[in-house]
């Protein structure tokens, strides 16, 4: 039984990437993250894929760096 896979790109915008909540931006880094893996595995361009899951890794990142700091801050 195969699954027909979706292997258009949403795009968000910054400030939409911005108002995520961590869990919904871990969901979508997984999500693009499969498609990538998907895409390459049928042969499909995944450059699309691999920008947006950038801008939502960077995103991540800065969250955590700043997460990182405030509890330097705070001892």
């Amino acid at each position: 039984m195969s699954k027909k896979f979706d292997f258009d790109v949403t795009r968000f915008s910054t400030d939409d990437i911005g108002e995520m909540s961590n869990d919904e931006l871990q969901r979508h880094i997984m999500r693009v993250r499969r498609s990538i893996k998907e895409a390459r595995k049928m042969g499909y361009a995944t450059l699309s894929h691999e920008v947006e899951y950038c801008y939502l890794d960077h995103e991540r990142q800065m969250r955590h760096r700043r997460e990182q700091s405030f509890k330097k801050g705070r001892r």
